[in-house]
């Protein structure tokens, strides 16, 4: 089960630092130090320098007092403890200052890795496959090609380079005594990574970064966004009201939504549109803030618009705004 779990993260691009100075227990041992996490579970507990533990199967349940026996010699930092032994009722990981826990009793390694099996990354039915000379696969190095930019926003407020000349705008949509203010409005960048199903059990690993923006009423994936070197003074414009988690996930599944030609079988070059959805199961979201550049439009004839400096379009200002 250790080759496995690892096997795992490893295929989902996860670097596993041997810990030869942690000895854990007799029956909490350590897997590794993670250096790169893995791609799907970024928000889950398999982070950035999280120690990964495997208590294998045995005759008891993992109890308080194993655990207060291996939290001892536990150094501080974040800790993913994954059991093949059922916990203890109503179990409540030890604390200790400067150190995290979380636990997967045999329930959450069993969705873990039944979520593999869906998404193609397990593909035999008798055994384990064998991961160990397994490299990355491609779709998992072009996805953390693909969203590096995404890891600026962890740290950061980025500020996205206006692409419209306000003149060569008002030129073709001509606004009489038109008076412009420059402003950027607060926005939310949304990485999500999951798995694409498609017809004839198809599965595609993908990652999408998609742009909410309140003021403007738009939720939209955008690809290779380019930010400023550094920010404006200007007015901001903050967000009228950011969407809850669920709404958030409801409209990632919409907006990613697509239809591809495909052979509805191997042996005819007839190719006919089929629909891939996203699998909400899959779907694993984090946000980062952003800025985007605009003009406020005022003009005696037409009211107040809000001008997007990176799409061109307009939009009623919001009330409350000035």
């Amino acid at each position: 089960m250790e080759d496995l779990i690892t096997g795992i993260l490893r295929h989902r691009g996860a670097r596993l630092d041997p810990t030869p100075d942690l000895l854990g227990t007799a029956s909490i041992r350590p897997l590794g130090r993670i250096s790169e996490p893995p791609i799907g579970l970024r928000n889950g507990p398999a982070r950035l320098h999280t120690m990964i533990w495997h208590a294998p199967d045995g005759w008891t349940v993992l109890d308080r007092v194993e655990l207060d026996r291996w939290i001892v010699d536990a150094p501080l930092g974040e800790h993913w403890l994954i059991s093949e032994r059922p916990l203890a009722k109503s179990l409540i990981p030890p604390k200790r200052d400067g150190l995290q826990t979380e636990i997967w009793g045999p329930e959450e390694l069993a969705s873990w890795i039944g979520e593999a099996v869906l998404s193609g990354e397990i593909k035999t039915s008798l055994g384990f496959p064998d991961f160990e000379n397994e490299s990355v696969p491609q779709e998992v190095e072009e996805i953390r090609l693909e969203s590096a930019w995404f890891n600026t926003l962890q740290t950061e407020v980025a500020t996205f380079q206006p692409t419209i000349d306000l003149e060569v705008w008002l030129e073709r949509n001509p606004l009489k005594g038109v008076l412009p203010t420059a402003v950027l409005v607060e926005g939310r960048v949304w990485s999500v990574q999951g798995i694409l199903r498609g017809p004839n059990d198809s599965t595609e690993r993908s990652w999408w970064s998609v742009l909410e923006v309140p003021q403007f009423g738009t939720f939209r994936i955008i690809e290779d966004p380019v930010f400023l070197n550094h920010r404006p003074r200007l007015r901001i414009l903050p967000s009228s009201g950011w969407m809850e988690e669920a709404m958030v996930r409801q409209n990632i599944e919409q907006v990613t939504e697509t239809r591809r030609p495909y052979s509805p079988k191997e042996d005819v070059s007839v190719r006919i549109q089929g629909r891939w959805k996203l699998d909400p199961s899959s779907a694993e979201i984090e946000s980062g803030m952003v800025l985007i550049p605009a003009w406020v439009l005022e003009s005696p004839s037409a009211g107040t618009d809000l001008l997007d400096a990176t799409t061109g379009r307009l939009y009623p200002l919001p009330s409350g705004i000035s």
